[in-house]
């Protein structure tokens, strides 16, 4: 037995140790070997090739050449292990621990907070895409919650979003493609997406009602589920073995190099067998696709729901620092930020959706500063000068003959020339110019055209005279701006399909020359952002997507509606080169309102290797 004197008197030094109980194979034909883990113990990892349980009497326990050694002397119940990280449960403070693993120098982690609900089930979620490990901690009552454990190997838990999971929850896991798996006793085995990015939805994979499943693990991308007498099933609930024949109360379960190890709660010991899965593997790994953190991120909407929409990006004439990010709040106004994410203005125009700028445009004798937001709710223009300093002032609005205005986008084929191109959702697109008189804009339709459904982003390419407009549902169209005619005729370029999935969103261009320009393409679908090259014939170049920076406690991006580009200059270093703004549709880190994030240019450049690729 382990010697509990030692345990107190060495509580935070190097192993205990105290001899193992002899392992028993006391069924040859079971093939089944009897482990005398630590008292009270009722979960149990590998580690370095070692089992490594946690206990409510004794705390985290190795054993090693036939000893147990207490690591971290607690009161701890779950375990679950990834690399040197161990997460568990401190059952006498009630708060998840995390452990670093150490054979000369185990340690504590500082705590996760005290939550509002009593943990009792956890697993880890390691991510290639960003580097970062991650937990998912919940109750039997729908309670759960995702945290970042840690962010380039060090430790700040920080929580990144509450999601309601089935009642009767008991046991999860999470398999390589990013799918958090939950095991309840009334209905079955539930799914839902474990990306930190990705939609709070769910699904009944297997219905299995009133089960007495007490075990959920995965081997080789298998969901096999255990049942208080051993049995082993696959997800459909169809028997697979019964290595544990005669054992009653069995839970915990855990595989790992053809071995099963299982709890019962009835004798206090724990049980192992061979094990090998006589089936194929039933998943592939997606694709991976790349992330780039998050470098600033906006103050939140004033209000829940989806309420920002689209971003444009004001450029400083002299100070790049100063520039600023304008954005849509599509409930009430248009607000503007520092280069810090500081939210600097708000002006009440009401509900405008997409918004555009053009700087240096001569009108009325002088060289102004535009930007003009589509207004939902008088399918008007909502039209703001900009000033030297980036401070907007609303000038006269302008009616459209558009029933229901949606994106927009603008036009500057020449110095003092200015055009709006504004759409509704029946697919209708109106020019619009926009001419100065009497101290304001002064709205003009110019000629119309139409795709067959829902358009919304849009971007006009100013020097090549070409006008690139995304349906929703289809894909994306350009349209020859040179052409004479009243109506456009546009031409498919870029289908959703593969890597782009619809909705098709947010559209900019980033162009440092006439010659070398990007379409950047938000792939609403799959929390996405797409270059094309913005020249016949239109190849796509790569995609990424924004990601957590958990060094700054800055979530990614997803569910994009708009977004924006710039070539120039927004600051010095990685800035240098310009930058990506975009609307976050789902916030978090903690679960907040919304808000934009944004990214340098150089980022982006250098994750898709563009220099090789011009």
């Amino acid at each position: 037995m382990i010697n509990l004197k030692n345990i107190v008197a060495l509580a935070i030094a190097t192993l205990v140790s105290s001899p193992l109980a002899a392992q028993i194979n006391n069924d040859a034909q079971q093939n089944r070997t009897i482990w005398q883990g630590p008292a009270a113990a009722s979960e149990m990892a590998i580690w370095q090739q070692r089992a490594l349980f946690s206990s409510e009497r004794h705390g985290l326990v190795l054993a090693d050449k036939q000893q147990l050694n207490v690591m971290v002397p607690g009161q701890f119940e779950y375990l679950a292990v990834h690399g040197d990280t161990a997460l568990t449960y401190d059952t006498q403070i009630d708060q998840v621990q995390g452990i670093s693993l150490s054979f000369s120098n185990t340690q504590r982690l500082s705590l996760l907070p005290k939550r509002a609900f009593q943990v009792e089930w956890l697993c880890l979620q390691p991510r290639l895409a960003d580097d970062n490990l991650y937990a998912w901690i919940g109750d039997d009552a729908g309670h759960s919650e995702q945290w970042l454990l840690s962010s380039g190997g060090e430790w700040q838990p920080q929580l990144v979003r509450s999601l309601a999971v089935s009642m009767g929850a008991l046991k999860c896991a999470v398999d390589d493609n990013e799918q958090l798996f939950v095991l309840d006793n009334r209905q079955g085995v539930w799914r839902y997406p474990a990306a930190p990015h990705m939609a709070d939805e769910s699904e009944l994979v297997s219905y299995l009602p009133d089960n007495q499943y007490s075990g959920l693990a995965f081997d080789n991308g298998n969901i096999v589920l255990m049942d208080e007498s051993g049995q082993i099933f696959d997800i459909d609930g169809s028997q697979m073995a019964a290595p544990f024949k005669g054992r009653e109360a069995l839970e915990s379960l855990y595989i790992a190099e053809k071995q099963l190890w299982a709890y019962s709660d009835d004798d206090d010991q724990f049980y192992q067998a061979n094990w090998q899965l006589k089936t194929t593997p039933t998943s592939t790994m997606s694709e991976r696709i790349k992330e780039i953190p998050t470098a600033v991120e906006s103050d939140i909407s004033d209000r829940a729901g989806d309420t920002m929409d689209d971003p444009a990006i004001w450029i400083h004439p002299t100070v790049p620092e100063k520039s600023r990010v304008l954005g849509t709040n599509k409930r009430w106004g248009l607000l503007s930020y520092s280069m810090q994410g500081e939210q600097l203005q708000a002006i009440a125009a009401g509900r405008v959706n997409n918004v555009d700028i053009r700087q240096q445009v001569l009108l009325g004798g002088e060289y102004r500063d535009i930007a003009v937001a589509s207004n939902r709710d008088r399918n008007s223009l909502s039209i703001f000068n900009i000033n030297e300093h980036g401070k907007l002032t609303q000038l006269a609005e302008q009616a459209t003959t558009l029933t229901d205005i949606y994106g927009l986008c603008m036009y500057q084929p020449s110095e003092d020339e200015l055009y709006v191109f504004a759409n509704e959702k029946s697919g209708l697109v109106k020019q619009i110019a926009l001419k100065w008189q009497d101290n304001h804009l002064k709205a003009t339709e110019v000629r119309e055209f139409s795709v067959p459904s829902q358009p919304e982003g849009c971007v006009a390419d100013d020097l090549n005279k070409q006008l690139f407009l995304g349906e929703e549902n289809v894909g994306i169209w350009a349209f020859n701006l040179d052409s004479r005619t009243t109506k456009l005729n546009g031409e498919m370029i870029i289908q959703a399909g593969g890597p782009l999935v619809a909705d098709i969103e947010g559209i900019s261009l980033y162009q440092a020359n006439s010659e070398t320009g990007y379409l950047v393409v938000s792939s609403q679908g799959n929390d996405s952002y797409l270059l094309y090259k913005s020249a016949a014939p239109y190849s796509y170049i790569g995609r990424f997507r924004i990601g957590v920076n958990g060094k700054q406690g800055m979530d990614g991006s997803a569910e994009t509606d708009g977004l924006d580009v710039t070539a120039h200059s927004v600051g010095r270093g990685v800035w240098s080169q310009g930058m990506m703004v975009v609307q976050d549709g789902r916030n978090r880190m903690p679960d907040q309102n919304q808000n934009f994030k944004w990214v340098p240019w150089s980022e982006i450049s250098q994750t898709l290797q563009l220099e090789r690729k011009d």
